[in-house]
């Protein structure tokens, strides 16, 4: 099976807001994250890992922006960002073994 990434990536960045305002509600990005992954099954195992994998991502933004009381723009994470994080993902244990094949060799 065939993975494509940018796709992935693509679909799921559009997900998110242009625009979150942490430093009115810090655990905004967790929220978001959780009603994303609320909205599609668990057996959705590509779209879920994704999700997990962006928001993984935004935790260098959403510090950076906590810091100097600015918004988050979650479209600033890179496909190079979130591809480390899907590797991290599925690399975490052998439950992922066949995604992690579909992945690496795609």
């Amino acid at each position: 099976m065939a993975v494509d990434k940018l796709a992935l990536f693509e679909t799921t960045k559009a997900l998110w807001p242009e625009t979150v305002v942490v430093f009115e509600k810090p655990d905004a990005t967790n929220c978001i994250y959780q009603a994303n992954e609320k909205a599609f099954a668990e057996e959705d195992h590509w779209r879920q890992l994704a999700l997990w994998a962006f928001h993984q991502s935004l935790e260098f933004y959403e510090k950076r922006a906590l810091a100097n009381g600015l918004p988050l723009y979650p479209h600033e994470v890179t496909f190079g960002e979130f591809d480390h994080w899907m590797r991290v993902s599925l690399n975490g244990d052998d439950s992922w073994l066949e995604e992690r094949a579909a992945y690496e060799n795609s």
